[in-house]
């Protein structure tokens, strides 16, 4: 952690944050649970919630990595619905004891099984004297001392080993554990005297405590969505140009490449046009992010949404490359199986990538209320400019749809519009992404990377354009059509887009990127120092 630098820097210095998650999930995926705790959840916090001095001696130890950070909110009743978190933080006099009332106000996942030094930024509920709920508050503290003994009042019980990644997930209870005044990262809110009387500087304030306790996970949630993204980038790279080297006995006469099987080749290269699209899509979010309020709410919906644009189809991506690589994509030294590991942890960290979702999308539905859809016309899948018509009209029809569920909070209502907020969440990032395109189409590659998205959107969703008269029979078959032209096409930049992103084939240092895959294996099953 040293090389990487000030563990401050890092995690207040948001380029910085996602370069290491970006590289530490091509490179290193088992480093992911580690520096988002560590960097982004628990130094973030302290070093953006709390006051430099009450700060200082915890950044000290994360800095120099003699601690490792971690942040305790998900419980086994509220899982990551953190809202309604039931630990709680009671006034004691001159500071506060963190009890968990019931055993399911557990503290369940949190990585602090292994004995080693621990800081903690924990979750709970604060008491107040007068034992009113304030709400959700964060506090700090070293929930393992520097020999890694359990701290006065803290039960941890490591749970059972999972396979997707290396994390020492467990199960954490509080019995009275008590942390100074000066552990409570207020973010400048509110105060407490000392009679244990919480006074929110103003309305304003009041309404920012949980967004601003949670702010680091709208962080979080960019980093792993950018890391995920890297790691789908790593996978076409390792996937198609081992794919553009393997011959495939056909006959005794045919030997393709692996990279002209059209199962092989239609479906990596869709996945790379839609990776393409998300990276500048994700770049941009970043981008906003920097000098965004991580408490306001447009920004928190907006990484909201890019989470399930972004992770899922990152899976998918991944899932293919690792299944089209055969036997090959089962090892670890060809790292796209790893990438599996850390795709799945991230789309349920930070909260899950559905109910994120389904929340923006409810969001957007509101407030793109006013805005009615177009006249139902049919769209010509064979023009460029009537396919992002055809994809606005999409978002607007389906805000359009919801509007009968939003009409009463009736809890029927609440969950039949569940399904249609997710389809509006799509919806609308697809249309801002290929939107994002436009200040691309100097670049042939980019434009064939938005034909290749932008058709296979359409024929993905075929049957719901047909329904609604937007697409008729004839239509559909055009759009495979096109597609399959446009996928040709892209072919054709395939050598640029993989040169862009920039991997180096030495580091990343899998078997089959070498053009002698027998002697790069016996490379390495010989290599004395392999893991």
């Amino acid at each position: 952690m040293k090389e990487i630098g000030s563990t401050k820097t890092v995690a207040t210095t948001l380029p910085e944050l996602f370069a290491v998650f970006d590289w530490a999930a091509v490179l290193a995926t088992d480093l992911i649970p580690l520096i988002s705790g560590h960097y982004n959840l628990a130094s973030g916090s302290l070093a953006t919630l709390t006051d430099a001095e009450a700060a200082e001696p915890y950044l000290h130890d994360l800095d120099d990595a003699s601690a490792i950070g971690v942040m305790l909110l998900t419980e086994y009743g509220c899982g990551s619905n953190i809202g309604f978190m039931q630990t709680t933080a009671t006034w004691d006099g001159d500071g506060f004891v963190i009890n968990t009332p019931n055993p399911r106000a557990r503290k369940f996942m949190p990585s602090v099984g292994i004995p080693v030094s621990r800081v903690c930024v924990v979750g709970a509920r604060f008491i107040d004297a007068a034992g009113v709920d304030q709400g959700v508050h964060l506090f700090t503290a070293r929930l393992r001392d520097a020999s890694g003994e359990a701290a006065p009042g803290v039960t941890i019980t490591q749970l059972d080993h999972q396979p997707l990644v290396i994390m020492d997930n467990s199960v954490i209870s509080f019995d009275g554990l008590r942390v100074d005044k000066s552990a409570w990262l207020s973010n400048d809110l509110a105060t407490i005297d000392d009679e244990g009387v919480l006074t929110w500087r103003d309305e304003t304030s009041r309404k920012r405590g949980f967004p601003s306790a949670i702010s680091q996970l709208t962080v979080g949630r960019l980093a792993l969505s950018s890391c995920l993204n890297a790691s789908a980038r790593s996978a076409l790279h390792i996937a198609l140009t081992y794919a553009g080297k393997r011959p495939v006995p056909l006959t005794p006469l045919d030997t393709p490449l692996m990279i002209d099987i059209p199962h092989v080749r239609d479906t990596l290269l869709t996945d790379l046009a839609g990776t393409v699209i998300r990276t500048i899509y994700g770049n941009a979010v970043k981008t906003s992010l920097a000098d965004s309020d991580l408490t306001h709410r447009d920004t928190v919906v907006s990484v909201m949404l890019a989470k399930p644009f972004i992770q899922l189809h990152a899976l998918e991506t991944v899932t293919h490359a690792r299944i089209k690589m055969g036997a090959q994509g089962m090892f670890s030294a060809n790292r796209v199986a790893d990438y599996l590991g850390v795709c799945h942890a991230a789309i349920t960290g930070e909260g899950d990538c559905a109910v994120l979702g389904s929340v923006a999308g409810r969001v957007l539905a509101r407030q793109l209320a006013g805005k009615t859809p177009p006249d139902p016309v049919l769209y010509d899948p064979a023009d460029a400019a009537d396919r992002e018509r055809a994809l606005n009209a999409r978002t607007l029809t389906i805000v359009q749809e919801a509007q009968e569920h939003l009409a009463t909070p009736a809890l029927a209502d609440r969950l039949a519009v569940i399904p249609q907020a997710l389809d509006l969440a799509e919806a609308y990032c697809a249309e801002e992404a290929l939107g994002l395109l436009h200040g691309h189409a100097a670049h042939p590659e980019i434009v064939a990377v938005r034909d290749v998205f932008a058709l296979d959107y359409l024929d993905r969703h075929a049957a719901w354009y047909l329904t609604r008269g937007l697409l008729d029979p004839a239509a559909a078959a055009v759009t495979k059509r096109e597609l399959a032209r446009a996928i040709d096409e892209l072919a054709g930049h395939l050598p640029a887009l993989l040169d862009a992103f920039g991997f180096d084939d030495a580091i990343l240092g899998a078997p089959v990127l070498s053009d002698d895959l027998p002697a790069a294996w016996d490379d390495r099953i010989h290599d004395p120092n392999r893991g």
